[in-house]
């Protein structure tokens, strides 16, 4: 048996392979850049920014700005589209509006003809009849914007070296080292780390360090010199915070700081101090100082603000030179590694889905365990439900034939298979929940206001009388077709001809139904059970959408409707797990419920 369960174990990896992909060539089909749209329609951005940022987050999350498959950017030279990119995100629409009326006129030129090239490669629609039409100007020139800011965004982190190229050139404009920065800011995720993650991994150490190194360098002279008592008191309260275990009792710790008191976190930071003394540190110094490196500027940024950032961009690369100027065994493994699929593969194999891309921007594993936890108890009471009731139903169907027991419970079945879910939780809620006919039951959720603070047993009866009814509503329709499913197996055994031995050699007729008609009837609704766990987890949409329930079938609802495909992606990923497993199980049952299968010698001949 554990042979066979090996292979199918094995089996399962090709076959999740295959649901990547599927789910990767969903995700692709889908309606895709809203700018894009509008950049084809009117030129004009018309969401809010926070949409936008939630769609930008979205998209570096899932890698959308690396290539499908394969990615051969690491090979390619862009410093000639970069240029152009740089010479457009330093001008303004007006100044760009100009710049179309000199390309129309003089469209010959070199460097004329350079930037009709690129703008041509944004795939513009109408764009030549656009710059012939001066009227036009005006929008193509917006368009133009929001063109170069979406080829910077997909071109990503493969265009970084030209644009610091052009920063590190001092022969350099002022418009060409603003349109470099701006153009570095669409290309770069989170150039700079403020603070350790949870797991203060210490590879983030020179990271951070940087940071807040280049911060204190022009910060210094603005903050006083701390006396040696203050230090002294500063030093205690840093090692009582050391010592707190709660993160909420840090933080409110934190919070009592002042911001004079940075030299103190900064010396912390920077010194030779242990890993956590420096996690703390830099914790107190991002919640005072949240935003301590200037990334982006105006167009009309001063020479002090641009010099900022033009230094900060370049110490980021030269602290990630590695990434940037890559060897050339790096640049075939990111041929093949540094992808878009390449990226999902990888977060489904250490189930790290990343984050949701809605706003609230939760971890995807956290947020699908809390639903699992609200549909697994109510799918669990509609399967015993189903299984107690149905199973014995079916028998005592199947042994009265044709008889009055059959033909009653047989159209009480039908009667309930004939019924929708969903349309028997709209009943369910017009007649036992508004009032109008019963107000029994509440409408909405799986426990009261205040339940927290009740008793165990109060709230688990409390539990238990919201749930009464989408556990109904999840169970009505299942049972009555398992029960009939039941019925014909039973049926088809009690024929044979080793129950009619049973009856000759004086068994009772309890012992002969239960014993040797059911367990082999008992074979083909084990089958049935490969769909208890999906269901288990899977939920039902309708019902908890009705019921509103937080559980597996609203996020996926929820998820569909936001265009959160971090979450879709793990959902489809875990369900094919559960269904194969499901599958796994049922085989093994077959062995428990009849020890004539046997998988020993499978595959032999």
């Amino acid at each position: 048996m554990w042979i066979y369960v090996f292979r199918r174990l094995v089996v399962m990896i090709p076959t999740l392979f295959g649901v990547t992909v599927v789910a990767f060539c969903i995700m692709q089909m889908a309606p895709g850049d809203p700018l894009e749209a509008q950049l084809d329609a009117s030129g004009t951005i018309g969401e809010t920014s926070m949409t936008r940022e939630a769609y930008l987050i979205m998209r570096r999350d899932l890698k959308l700005d690396r290539p499908l498959l394969l990615n051969f950017r690491r090979f390619h030279d862009y410093t000639d589209s970069i240029r152009q990119a740089v010479f457009f995100r330093g001008q303004s629409t007006d100044q760009i509006q100009q710049q179309l009326a000199e390309l129309a006129a003089a469209s010959d030129l070199p460097e004329n003809a350079a930037r009709l090239s690129f703008l041509r490669s944004l795939s513009i629609a109408n764009f030549d009849q656009m710059l012939d039409d001066p009227q036009s100007h005006r929008r193509l020139s917006t368009m133009i914007t929001i063109g170069v800011q979406l080829y910077l965004e997909d071109l990503g982190i493969h265009g970084v070296r030209a644009a610091a190229a052009v920063l590190r050139d001092p022969q350099t404009s002022d418009q060409k080292r603003i349109g470099a920065i701006r153009a570095m800011r669409l290309m770069v995720v989170e150039p700079f780390q403020t603070s350790f993650r949870r797991d203060a991994d210490p590879a983030n150490e020179p990271h951070v360090m940087k940071t807040w190194q280049l911060w204190w360098q022009r910060a210094e002279p603005d903050f006083p010199q701390l006396n040696d008592t203050r230090r002294e008191r500063l030093a205690e309260r840093f090692q009582a915070m050391l010592d707190l275990e709660s993160r909420s009792e840090i933080l409110d710790m934190l919070e009592r700081f002042d911001r004079s008191d940075m030299r103190f976190f900064v010396e912390r930071l920077l010194s030779d101090s242990p890993l956590e003394e420096k996690v703390l540190a830099a914790a107190a110094l991002n919640l005072y100082v949240p935003n301590p490196l200037r990334l982006d500027v105006p167009i009309d940024a001063t020479d002090e603000m641009i010099q900022q950032a033009a230094e900060n961009w370049l110490a980021h690369y030269e602290l990630n030179r590695e990434l940037y100027e890559p060897t050339l065994d790096r640049k075939l493994g990111y041929l093949f590694l540094d992808t878009q699929y390449a990226h999902m593969v990888w977060r489904l194999i250490t189930f790290q889905f990343g984050r949701s891309a809605t706003r609230t921007r939760e971890p995807v594993g956290p947020r699908i365990w809390s639903a699992v936890l609200v549909s697994a108890p109510l799918m669990i009471m509609a399967q015993l439900i189903i299984y107690l009731v149905a199973v014995p139903l079916g028998i005592l169907c199947a042994v009265n034939r044709s008889n009055s027991i059959d033909r009653s419970v047989s159209l009480a079945l039908f009667v309930l298979y004939s019924i929708p879910p969903f349309v028997a939780g709209m009943m369910f809620l017009l007649f036992f929940c508004y009032g109008i006919f019963f107000n029994w039951f509440p409408s909405l959720g799986l426990h009261s206001a205040g339940s927290e603070d009740m008793g165990w047993g109060a709230w688990l009866l409390d539990y238990l009388w919201h749930a009464f009814l989408p556990v109904v509503c999840l169970s009505l329709f299942s049972l009555a077709a398992m029960a009939m499913y039941s019925r014909s197996s039973m049926l088809e055994v009690i024929g044979q001809d080793y129950v009619r031995t049973a009856r000759a050699k004086g068994l009772s007729e309890t012992s002969v139904i239960l014993k040797h008609g059911l367990r082999n009837a008992l074979i083909p609704i084990i089958t049935l059970f490969a769909g208890f766990l999906p269901g288990m987890l899977g939920g039902s949409v309708l019902i908890e959408v009705i019921f509103g329930i937080p559980g597996m079938g609203r996020l996926s609802f929820d998820s569909i409707l936001s265009r959160d495909f971090p979450t879709l992606m793990a959902l489809i990923y875990i369900n094919a797990i559960v269904v194969m497993v499901s599958i796994l199980l049922t085989d093994l049952l077959y062995v428990v419920a009849d020890p004539r299968i046997s998988f020993h010698g499978r595959g032999q001949r």
